[in-house]
Protein backbone atom coordinates (compact mmCIF):
# COMPACT_ATOMS: atom_id res chain seq x y z
CA UNK A 1 0.00 0.00 0.00
CA UNK A 2 2.88 2.35 0.65
CA UNK A 3 3.70 2.43 -3.03
CA UNK A 4 0.38 3.98 -4.05
CA UNK A 5 0.58 7.51 -5.39
CA UNK A 6 -0.64 10.12 -2.90
CA UNK A 7 -1.74 12.41 -5.72
CA UNK A 8 -4.45 9.85 -6.49
CA UNK A 9 -6.30 11.45 -3.59
CA UNK A 10 -8.50 12.74 -6.41
CA UNK A 11 -9.02 9.63 -8.42
CA UNK A 12 -8.08 6.47 -6.50
CA UNK A 13 -10.09 3.46 -7.59
CA UNK A 14 -12.11 2.47 -4.54
CA UNK A 15 -15.46 0.75 -4.05
CA UNK A 16 -18.31 2.53 -5.79
CA UNK A 17 -19.84 3.70 -2.51
CA UNK A 18 -16.74 5.82 -1.89
CA UNK A 19 -17.03 7.81 -5.12
CA UNK A 20 -18.57 10.90 -3.45
CA UNK A 21 -15.64 10.91 -1.01
CA UNK A 22 -13.19 10.62 -3.90
CA UNK A 23 -14.78 13.59 -5.62
CA UNK A 24 -14.88 15.66 -2.44
CA UNK A 25 -11.27 14.93 -1.59
CA UNK A 26 -10.37 16.09 -5.08
CA UNK A 27 -12.00 19.44 -4.31
CA UNK A 28 -9.79 19.76 -1.22
CA UNK A 29 -6.71 18.91 -3.27
CA UNK A 30 -7.65 21.56 -5.81
CA UNK A 31 -8.23 24.22 -3.15
CA UNK A 32 -4.89 23.45 -1.53
CA UNK A 33 -3.02 23.61 -4.86
CA UNK A 34 -4.53 27.02 -5.65
CA UNK A 35 -3.43 28.28 -2.22
CA UNK A 36 0.04 26.76 -2.69
CA UNK A 37 0.44 28.65 -5.97
CA UNK A 38 -0.50 31.89 -4.26
CA UNK A 39 2.32 31.32 -1.76
CA UNK A 40 4.89 30.36 -4.40
CA UNK A 41 7.56 32.66 -2.97
CA UNK A 42 6.78 32.18 0.72
CA UNK A 43 9.18 29.52 2.03
CA UNK A 44 7.93 29.86 5.63
CA UNK A 45 4.34 29.22 4.57
CA UNK A 46 5.32 26.11 2.65
CA UNK A 47 7.37 24.83 5.57
CA UNK A 48 4.31 25.16 7.82
CA UNK A 49 2.07 23.35 5.39
CA UNK A 50 4.35 20.47 4.37
CA UNK A 51 3.95 18.37 7.57
CA UNK A 52 0.18 18.66 7.31
CA UNK A 53 0.27 17.53 3.70
CA UNK A 54 2.25 14.51 4.84
CA UNK A 55 -0.48 13.83 7.39
CA UNK A 56 -3.02 13.91 4.58
CA UNK A 57 -0.94 11.40 2.63
CA UNK A 58 -0.76 9.03 5.61
CA UNK A 59 -4.52 9.23 6.17
CA UNK A 60 -5.04 8.52 2.52
CA UNK A 61 -2.89 5.38 2.71
CA UNK A 62 -5.11 4.25 5.55
CA UNK A 63 -8.13 4.86 3.26
CA UNK A 64 -9.40 7.52 5.67
CA UNK A 65 -10.38 9.92 2.91
CA UNK A 66 -12.38 12.35 5.07
CA UNK A 67 -9.48 12.64 7.52
CA UNK A 68 -7.13 13.24 4.62
CA UNK A 69 -9.46 16.09 3.65
CA UNK A 70 -9.25 17.52 7.17
CA UNK A 71 -5.44 17.56 6.99
CA UNK A 72 -5.48 19.21 3.56
CA UNK A 73 -7.82 21.92 4.85
CA UNK A 74 -5.46 22.50 7.78
CA UNK A 75 -2.49 22.62 5.41
CA UNK A 76 -4.22 25.24 3.30
CA UNK A 77 -4.83 27.42 6.33
CA UNK A 78 -1.23 26.92 7.42
CA UNK A 79 -0.16 28.53 4.16
CA UNK A 80 -2.07 31.66 5.16
CA UNK A 81 -1.17 31.86 8.84
CA UNK A 82 0.97 30.28 11.54
CA UNK A 83 -2.12 30.34 13.77
CA UNK A 84 -4.76 27.58 13.52
CA UNK A 85 -7.95 28.40 11.69
CA UNK A 86 -10.69 29.79 13.99
CA UNK A 87 -13.25 27.29 15.28
CA UNK A 88 -16.10 28.64 13.14
CA UNK A 89 -13.93 28.42 10.01
CA UNK A 90 -12.89 24.85 10.82
CA UNK A 91 -16.55 23.92 11.21
CA UNK A 92 -17.49 25.58 7.91
CA UNK A 93 -14.62 23.89 6.08
CA UNK A 94 -15.81 20.46 7.21
CA UNK A 95 -19.02 20.79 5.17
CA UNK A 96 -19.69 19.57 1.66
CA UNK A 97 -22.50 19.92 -0.88
CA UNK A 98 -24.05 16.84 -2.52
CA UNK A 99 -26.38 17.58 -5.45
CA UNK A 100 -29.04 14.95 -6.10
CA UNK A 101 -27.59 14.67 -9.61
CA UNK A 102 -24.83 16.40 -11.59
CA UNK A 103 -26.79 16.23 -14.87
CA UNK A 104 -30.36 17.53 -14.82
CA UNK A 105 -32.99 18.01 -17.52
CA UNK A 106 -33.68 21.61 -18.48
CA UNK A 107 -37.38 21.18 -17.67
CA UNK A 108 -36.65 20.46 -14.00
CA UNK A 109 -37.86 23.27 -11.79
CA UNK A 110 -35.18 22.80 -9.16
CA UNK A 111 -32.42 20.56 -7.88
CA UNK A 112 -32.11 19.23 -4.33
CA UNK A 113 -28.82 19.70 -2.48
CA UNK A 114 -27.71 18.05 0.73
CA UNK A 115 -25.30 19.89 3.00
CA UNK A 116 -23.47 17.78 5.57
CA UNK A 117 -19.98 17.28 7.04
CA UNK A 118 -17.31 15.57 4.96
CA UNK A 119 -15.41 14.84 8.17
CA UNK A 120 -16.45 15.15 11.80
CA UNK A 121 -15.81 18.77 12.80
CA UNK A 122 -13.71 19.44 15.90
CA UNK A 123 -15.72 22.58 16.69
CA UNK A 124 -19.35 23.32 17.49
CA UNK A 125 -21.61 24.77 14.84
CA UNK A 126 -21.72 28.56 15.27
CA UNK A 127 -25.09 30.10 15.98
CA UNK A 128 -26.88 31.59 13.00
CA UNK A 129 -24.86 29.67 10.40
CA UNK A 130 -26.35 29.80 6.90
CA UNK A 131 -25.46 28.67 3.44
CA UNK A 132 -26.01 30.72 0.30
CA UNK A 133 -26.31 28.53 -2.80
CA UNK A 134 -26.15 29.79 -6.35
CA UNK A 135 -26.25 27.89 -9.65
CA UNK A 136 -24.37 29.79 -12.35
CA UNK A 137 -25.71 33.33 -12.43
CA UNK A 138 -29.06 32.29 -11.01
CA UNK A 139 -30.77 33.77 -7.99
CA UNK A 140 -29.08 32.85 -4.68
CA UNK A 141 -30.96 30.75 -2.14
CA UNK A 142 -30.17 31.00 1.56
CA UNK A 143 -30.96 28.38 4.19
CA UNK A 144 -30.16 27.93 7.87
CA UNK A 145 -27.72 25.22 8.92
CA UNK A 146 -29.14 24.71 12.39
CA UNK A 147 -29.50 20.98 11.76
CA UNK A 148 -27.34 18.77 9.57
CA UNK A 149 -27.73 17.22 7.12
CA UNK A 150 -29.78 20.00 5.53
CA UNK A 151 -31.68 19.63 2.25
CA UNK A 152 -32.08 22.72 0.10
CA UNK A 153 -33.61 23.24 -3.35
CA UNK A 154 -31.96 25.46 -5.95
CA UNK A 155 -33.73 26.69 -9.07
CA UNK A 156 -32.61 25.09 -12.33
CA UNK A 157 -35.17 26.20 -14.91
CA UNK A 158 -34.80 29.92 -14.20
CA UNK A 159 -30.99 30.10 -14.30
CA UNK A 160 -29.93 32.50 -17.09
CA UNK A 161 -28.20 30.91 -20.06
CA UNK A 162 -28.94 28.46 -22.87
CA UNK A 163 -31.14 25.44 -22.08
CA UNK A 164 -28.08 23.19 -22.30
CA UNK A 165 -25.14 24.55 -20.31
CA UNK A 166 -22.47 23.58 -17.79
CA UNK A 167 -22.56 25.54 -14.53
CA UNK A 168 -20.75 25.89 -11.25
CA UNK A 169 -22.88 25.49 -8.16
CA UNK A 170 -21.30 27.63 -5.45
CA UNK A 171 -22.12 27.56 -1.77
CA UNK A 172 -20.97 30.20 0.72
CA UNK A 173 -21.11 29.24 4.39
CA UNK A 174 -21.97 32.44 6.26
CA UNK A 175 -22.08 33.52 9.91
CA UNK A 176 -23.06 37.09 10.85
CA UNK A 177 -22.64 38.21 7.26
CA UNK A 178 -19.08 36.84 7.00
CA UNK A 179 -18.21 34.16 4.43
CA UNK A 180 -16.27 31.46 6.26
CA UNK A 181 -15.92 28.94 3.43
CA UNK A 182 -16.90 28.58 -0.22
CA UNK A 183 -17.72 25.29 -1.96
CA UNK A 184 -18.07 24.62 -5.69
CA UNK A 185 -19.56 21.68 -7.60
CA UNK A 186 -20.09 21.20 -11.33
CA UNK A 187 -23.71 20.77 -12.47
CA UNK A 188 -24.98 20.50 -16.06
CA UNK A 189 -28.40 21.42 -17.39
CA UNK A 190 -29.37 19.53 -20.54
CA UNK A 191 -32.32 20.09 -22.85
CA UNK A 192 -34.32 16.92 -23.69
CA UNK A 193 -31.84 14.81 -21.74
CA UNK A 194 -33.49 11.37 -21.94
CA UNK A 195 -34.50 11.68 -25.59
CA UNK A 196 -31.10 12.87 -26.74
CA UNK A 197 -29.17 10.29 -24.75
CA UNK A 198 -31.39 7.49 -26.07
CA UNK A 199 -30.85 8.75 -29.63
CA UNK A 200 -27.04 8.69 -29.42
CA UNK A 201 -27.13 5.21 -27.90
CA UNK A 202 -29.26 4.00 -30.77
CA UNK A 203 -26.91 5.60 -33.29
CA UNK A 204 -23.88 3.99 -31.66
CA UNK A 205 -25.38 0.55 -32.18
CA UNK A 206 -24.35 0.87 -35.83
CA UNK A 207 -20.67 1.55 -35.09
CA UNK A 208 -18.23 -1.28 -35.93
CA UNK A 209 -16.78 -3.26 -33.03
CA UNK A 210 -13.99 -2.59 -32.43
CA UNK A 211 -14.24 0.94 -33.83
CA UNK A 212 -11.80 1.78 -36.61
CA UNK A 213 -11.54 5.58 -36.35
CA UNK A 214 -10.91 8.09 -33.57
CA UNK A 215 -14.37 9.53 -34.15
CA UNK A 216 -16.10 6.16 -33.77
CA UNK A 217 -14.12 5.21 -30.68
CA UNK A 218 -14.66 8.63 -29.11
CA UNK A 219 -18.40 8.34 -29.78
CA UNK A 220 -18.48 5.25 -27.55
CA UNK A 221 -16.30 6.90 -24.90
CA UNK A 222 -18.61 9.90 -24.61
CA UNK A 223 -21.64 7.65 -24.06
CA UNK A 224 -19.74 5.75 -21.35
CA UNK A 225 -18.98 9.06 -19.62
CA UNK A 226 -22.57 10.32 -19.86
CA UNK A 227 -24.45 7.20 -18.78
CA UNK A 228 -23.44 7.28 -15.08
CA UNK A 229 -24.18 11.01 -14.85
CA UNK A 230 -27.65 10.48 -16.27
CA UNK A 231 -28.22 7.91 -13.51
CA UNK A 232 -27.17 10.20 -10.66
CA UNK A 233 -23.60 8.93 -10.56
CA UNK A 234 -20.82 11.03 -9.05
CA UNK A 235 -17.88 11.61 -11.44
CA UNK A 236 -14.23 11.61 -10.38
CA UNK A 237 -13.97 15.24 -11.45
CA UNK A 238 -16.34 17.88 -12.80
CA UNK A 239 -17.40 16.94 -16.32
CA UNK A 240 -18.97 19.32 -18.89
CA UNK A 241 -21.87 16.94 -19.51
CA UNK A 242 -23.82 19.30 -21.75
CA UNK A 243 -20.78 19.72 -24.01
CA UNK A 244 -20.05 15.99 -23.96
CA UNK A 245 -23.59 15.14 -25.08
CA UNK A 246 -23.37 17.65 -27.91
CA UNK A 247 -20.07 16.02 -28.87
CA UNK A 248 -21.68 12.57 -28.91
CA UNK A 249 -24.43 13.87 -31.19
CA UNK A 250 -21.80 15.30 -33.49
CA UNK A 251 -19.90 11.98 -33.61
CA UNK A 252 -23.15 10.23 -34.58
CA UNK A 253 -23.26 12.29 -37.78
CA UNK A 254 -19.66 12.88 -38.87
CA UNK A 255 -18.37 11.03 -41.92
CA UNK A 256 -15.04 12.85 -42.22
CA UNK A 257 -12.27 13.32 -39.60
CA UNK A 258 -13.47 15.84 -37.05
CA UNK A 259 -10.45 16.13 -34.75
CA UNK A 260 -8.16 18.09 -37.04
CA UNK A 261 -5.71 21.04 -36.66
CA UNK A 262 -8.27 23.79 -37.23
CA UNK A 263 -10.21 22.64 -34.14
CA UNK A 264 -8.16 23.67 -31.16
CA UNK A 265 -9.27 23.00 -27.60
CA UNK A 266 -9.44 20.30 -24.98
CA UNK A 267 -10.99 16.92 -25.72
CA UNK A 268 -11.46 13.43 -24.35
CA UNK A 269 -10.59 11.04 -27.17
CA UNK A 270 -10.46 7.29 -27.61
CA UNK A 271 -7.61 6.25 -29.90
CA UNK A 272 -7.81 2.89 -31.72
CA UNK A 273 -4.51 1.28 -30.71
CA UNK A 274 -5.42 -2.41 -30.66
CA UNK A 275 -8.26 -4.55 -29.39
CA UNK A 276 -9.46 -1.77 -27.06
CA UNK A 277 -9.07 1.96 -27.73
CA UNK A 278 -6.81 3.99 -25.44
CA UNK A 279 -8.52 6.89 -23.67
CA UNK A 280 -6.64 10.20 -23.66
CA UNK A 281 -7.36 13.75 -22.64
CA UNK A 282 -5.70 16.09 -25.08
CA UNK A 283 -5.21 19.82 -25.56
CA UNK A 284 -4.66 21.09 -29.10
CA UNK A 285 -3.28 24.64 -29.60
CA UNK A 286 -5.58 27.15 -31.19
CA UNK A 287 -4.98 27.93 -34.89
CA UNK A 288 -2.71 24.91 -35.25
CA UNK A 289 -3.68 24.74 -38.91
CA UNK A 290 -1.98 28.12 -39.44
CA UNK A 291 1.38 26.99 -38.07
CA UNK A 292 4.12 26.59 -40.65
CA UNK A 293 6.32 24.29 -38.61
CA UNK A 294 5.45 21.04 -36.84
CA UNK A 295 4.85 21.32 -33.10
CA UNK A 296 6.25 19.42 -30.10
CA UNK A 297 4.03 17.01 -28.16
CA UNK A 298 4.23 16.13 -24.47
CA UNK A 299 2.89 12.80 -23.21
CA UNK A 300 1.93 13.13 -19.54
CA UNK A 301 1.85 9.78 -17.72
CA UNK A 302 -0.13 9.59 -14.49
CA UNK A 303 0.52 7.71 -11.26
CA UNK A 304 -1.14 4.57 -9.96
CA UNK A 305 -4.86 4.91 -9.37
CA UNK A 306 -5.05 7.99 -11.56
CA UNK A 307 -6.53 8.65 -14.97
CA UNK A 308 -6.22 10.96 -17.94
CA UNK A 309 -7.74 13.75 -15.81
CA UNK A 310 -4.96 14.05 -13.24
CA UNK A 311 -2.68 16.33 -15.24
CA UNK A 312 -5.59 18.62 -16.11
CA UNK A 313 -7.57 18.79 -12.85
CA UNK A 314 -4.96 18.01 -10.19
CA UNK A 315 -1.15 17.95 -10.37
CA UNK A 316 -0.45 21.62 -9.71
CA UNK A 317 -3.90 22.73 -10.83
CA UNK A 318 -3.17 21.74 -14.42
CA UNK A 319 0.32 23.22 -14.61
CA UNK A 320 1.65 20.79 -17.24
CA UNK A 321 -1.10 21.52 -19.83
CA UNK A 322 -0.79 25.21 -18.98
CA UNK A 323 2.96 25.33 -19.68
CA UNK A 324 2.48 23.34 -22.88
CA UNK A 325 -0.25 25.73 -24.03
CA UNK A 326 2.00 28.73 -23.39
CA UNK A 327 4.49 27.22 -25.83
CA UNK A 328 1.89 26.20 -28.41
CA UNK A 329 2.61 22.50 -27.84
CA UNK A 330 0.22 19.58 -27.88
CA UNK A 331 -0.21 17.75 -24.56
CA UNK A 332 -1.63 14.23 -24.33
CA UNK A 333 -2.52 12.44 -21.09
CA UNK A 334 -3.28 8.73 -21.69
CA UNK A 335 -5.27 6.59 -19.28
CA UNK A 336 -3.61 3.52 -17.78
CA UNK A 337 -6.10 0.67 -17.53
CA UNK A 338 -6.12 -2.14 -14.98
CA UNK A 339 -6.84 -2.49 -11.26
CA UNK A 340 -6.23 0.82 -9.47
CA UNK A 341 -4.97 2.23 -12.75
CA UNK A 342 -1.87 0.10 -12.27
CA UNK A 343 -1.67 -1.59 -15.64
CA UNK A 344 1.21 -1.55 -18.11
CA UNK A 345 2.51 1.61 -19.74
CA UNK A 346 0.07 3.07 -22.27
CA UNK A 347 0.86 2.45 -25.96
CA UNK A 348 2.40 5.86 -26.54
CA UNK A 349 4.02 5.03 -29.91
CA UNK A 350 0.68 3.83 -31.32
CA UNK A 351 -1.11 6.92 -29.95
CA UNK A 352 1.58 9.14 -31.45
CA UNK A 353 1.35 7.45 -34.86
CA UNK A 354 -2.42 7.92 -34.93
CA UNK A 355 -2.23 11.57 -33.87
CA UNK A 356 0.51 12.27 -36.41
CA UNK A 357 -1.98 11.36 -39.15
CA UNK A 358 -4.11 14.29 -38.02
CA UNK A 359 -1.84 16.88 -36.45
CA UNK A 360 1.52 18.41 -37.49
CA UNK A 361 3.54 16.66 -34.76
CA UNK A 362 7.30 17.22 -34.74
CA UNK A 363 8.76 13.69 -34.50
CA UNK A 364 12.04 15.14 -33.22
CA UNK A 365 10.38 16.83 -30.25
CA UNK A 366 8.27 14.20 -28.51
CA UNK A 367 8.62 14.36 -24.73
CA UNK A 368 7.59 12.11 -21.85
CA UNK A 369 6.81 13.35 -18.34
CA UNK A 370 5.70 10.83 -15.74
CA UNK A 371 4.82 10.98 -12.06
CA UNK A 372 5.36 8.09 -9.63
CA UNK A 373 4.25 4.97 -11.54
CA UNK A 374 4.18 7.23 -14.61
CA UNK A 375 7.88 7.95 -14.06
CA UNK A 376 8.60 4.22 -14.25
CA UNK A 377 6.45 3.99 -17.37
CA UNK A 378 8.37 6.86 -18.99
CA UNK A 379 11.71 5.16 -18.33
CA UNK A 380 10.34 1.87 -19.65
CA UNK A 381 8.96 3.45 -22.84
CA UNK A 382 12.23 5.25 -23.51
CA UNK A 383 14.10 1.91 -23.45
CA UNK A 384 11.44 0.05 -25.42
CA UNK A 385 11.50 2.49 -28.35
CA UNK A 386 14.89 4.25 -28.36
CA UNK A 387 15.08 7.23 -30.65
CA UNK A 388 11.39 8.13 -30.49
CA UNK A 389 11.69 10.62 -27.63
CA UNK A 390 13.70 13.82 -27.36
CA UNK A 391 13.76 13.92 -23.54
CA UNK A 392 12.16 12.34 -20.48
CA UNK A 393 11.18 13.71 -17.05
CA UNK A 394 10.69 11.27 -14.16
CA UNK A 395 9.05 12.92 -11.13
CA UNK A 396 8.54 11.38 -7.69
CA UNK A 397 9.36 7.90 -8.91
CA UNK A 398 11.94 5.44 -10.08
CA UNK A 399 12.39 2.99 -12.93
CA UNK A 400 14.41 -0.04 -13.98
CA UNK A 401 17.31 0.36 -16.38
CA UNK A 402 17.26 -2.85 -18.39
CA UNK A 403 18.70 -1.49 -21.65
CA UNK A 404 21.41 1.01 -20.69
CA UNK A 405 22.50 1.47 -24.31
CA UNK A 406 19.07 2.92 -25.11
CA UNK A 407 19.56 5.66 -22.51
CA UNK A 408 23.08 6.81 -23.44
CA UNK A 409 22.07 9.78 -25.56
CA UNK A 410 18.65 10.51 -24.07
CA UNK A 411 18.39 13.58 -21.79
CA UNK A 412 16.55 12.68 -18.58
CA UNK A 413 15.36 14.98 -15.79
CA UNK A 414 14.77 13.35 -12.40
CA UNK A 415 12.84 15.44 -9.86
CA UNK A 416 11.72 14.56 -6.35
CA UNK A 417 10.68 16.32 -3.14
CA UNK A 418 13.02 16.02 -0.17
CA UNK A 419 10.03 14.89 1.93
CA UNK A 420 8.86 12.35 -0.66
CA UNK A 421 8.81 8.69 0.36
CA UNK A 422 9.99 7.99 -3.20
CA UNK A 423 13.21 10.01 -2.74
CA UNK A 424 15.49 6.99 -2.31
CA UNK A 425 14.04 5.41 -5.44
CA UNK A 426 14.53 8.61 -7.43
CA UNK A 427 18.12 8.89 -6.21
CA UNK A 428 18.74 5.30 -7.25
CA UNK A 429 17.28 6.00 -10.70
CA UNK A 430 19.65 8.97 -11.02
CA UNK A 431 22.60 6.76 -10.08
CA UNK A 432 21.66 4.01 -12.54
CA UNK A 433 21.23 6.56 -15.35
CA UNK A 434 24.67 7.99 -14.63
CA UNK A 435 26.11 4.49 -14.80
CA UNK A 436 24.40 4.07 -18.18
CA UNK A 437 26.20 7.23 -19.42
CA UNK A 438 22.86 9.00 -19.76
CA UNK A 439 22.89 12.84 -19.79
CA UNK A 440 20.81 13.02 -16.61
CA UNK A 441 19.93 15.98 -14.40
CA UNK A 442 18.46 15.60 -10.91
CA UNK A 443 16.86 18.17 -8.65
CA UNK A 444 15.48 17.74 -5.14
CA UNK A 445 12.86 20.20 -3.89
CA UNK A 446 12.72 21.59 -0.35
CA UNK A 447 9.47 21.32 1.65
CA UNK A 448 7.93 19.17 -1.05
CA UNK A 449 6.55 15.65 -0.92
CA UNK A 450 4.85 13.27 -3.32
CA UNK A 451 1.64 15.26 -3.68
CA UNK A 452 3.29 18.45 -4.89
CA UNK A 453 6.36 17.45 -6.88
CA UNK A 454 4.69 17.87 -10.29
CA UNK A 455 3.72 21.43 -9.38
CA UNK A 456 7.18 22.27 -8.04
CA UNK A 457 9.15 20.63 -10.85
CA UNK A 458 7.01 21.51 -13.88
CA UNK A 459 8.74 24.79 -14.76
CA UNK A 460 12.15 23.11 -14.57
CA UNK A 461 10.89 20.22 -16.69
CA UNK A 462 9.70 22.49 -19.49
CA UNK A 463 12.91 24.52 -19.42
CA UNK A 464 14.72 21.20 -19.73
CA UNK A 465 12.53 20.25 -22.70
CA UNK A 466 12.76 23.63 -24.43
CA UNK A 467 16.08 23.02 -26.18
CA UNK A 468 16.11 19.23 -26.40
CA UNK A 469 15.65 17.71 -29.85
CA UNK A 470 15.85 14.14 -30.98
CA UNK A 471 17.79 12.73 -33.90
Amino acid sequence: MRRLTPVILLLVAMPAFAQPDRYELGRRVHAFEVAWDEKAGDAAAKKRAAPLVNQAVQKFFQLQLPEAGRSLDAARHALASADPAPADVRWAESLRILPETRMVDATAADLSMTVKPFYKPDAEAPKGAKIRLKLGTGKPVEAALDTLPATIKVSVKDVPGPPSADFKLTGDVIVDGKVLSTKAVGVSRVENLKTRLAAVKEAFAGVPSPPTTVEQATFGLLIKMLDPLANKGVPETDLPASRLLAGAERMAKVTEPYYIPKRGGEFWLAIPTGKNPTVVRIRIPQKLDERKDPVPVVFALHGMGGSENLYFDAYGNGIVPRLATERGWIVVAPRVEGLLGSGPAPPVPAILDELAKRYPVDPKRVYLVGHSMGAAHAVQLAQRDPGRYAAVAALGGTGRITKPDAMQNLPVFVGCGKLDFALAGAQNLHKRLEEAKCPVTMKEYDDCEHLLVVREAAADVFKFFDHKKGN
